[in-house]
């Protein structure tokens, strides 16, 4: 007899902590979705807008400048042009240079310039982000440059060419990483 009393609260106990736990689930079920108001949805989609922005970030270029010879174009001044900022830099004695702030997503021209400021060589480059960090060229010219999604730094080579276009390619050089 002992033992069907305490077969018996065991069930019983078993029976209210179940029903304890229902009822526990529906209440916060109710609780955790109230029903959207109007001037909640325009703060969300506000919210998403401005950390989209905050997800594109910014890349900087260690750039090098040589032309089809392979020489260093040492203090050649190029010109780089992303939106509306452009910037004039000067190549160092082994031709390099580096640009920081650019865009990780968009357009940037790049032009080397002759001492009157007039543009000897030049090309475009459409940055974008994906699974892998890869140059392309163009069939007008350009290079498509697509960085490793979160990649903060590139290294370029650039070749200026006799016809006044500007080859741009990966510098994979161990320089180039450090």
């Amino acid at each position: 007899m002992k033992t069907h009393k305490g077969i018996a609260f065991v069930l019983g106990l078993v029976l209210l902590l179940g029903l304890a736990a229902c009822s526990g689930q529906e209440a916060a079920e109710e609780s955790a979705s109230p029903s959207p108001t109007p001037d909640s949805t325009p703060a969300a989609e506000e919210e998403t807008e401005e950390t989209a922005e905050e997800e594109t970030g910014t890349l900087t270029i260690g750039a090098s400048f040589q032309d089809e010879a392979g020489a260093a174009l040492a203090g050649a001044t190029v010109r780089f042009t992303a939106g509306d900022t452009q910037a004039d830099y000067l190549t160092g004695e082994d031709g390099a240079l580096t640009v920081a702030g650019l865009p990780a997503e968009g357009t940037v021209e790049v032009a080397v310039l002759d001492e009157a400021g007039a543009e000897t060589a030049g090309t475009v480059l459409e940055l974008s982000e994906g699974l892998v960090t890869d140059v392309t060229e163009g069939e007008d010219g350009g290079y498509s440059v697509t960085l490793l999604t979160g990649t903060e730094q590139l290294s370029l080579t650039f070749t200026q060419q006799e016809d006044g276009t500007l080859a741009c390619g990966l510098d994979l050089s161990e320089e180039a990483d450090a």
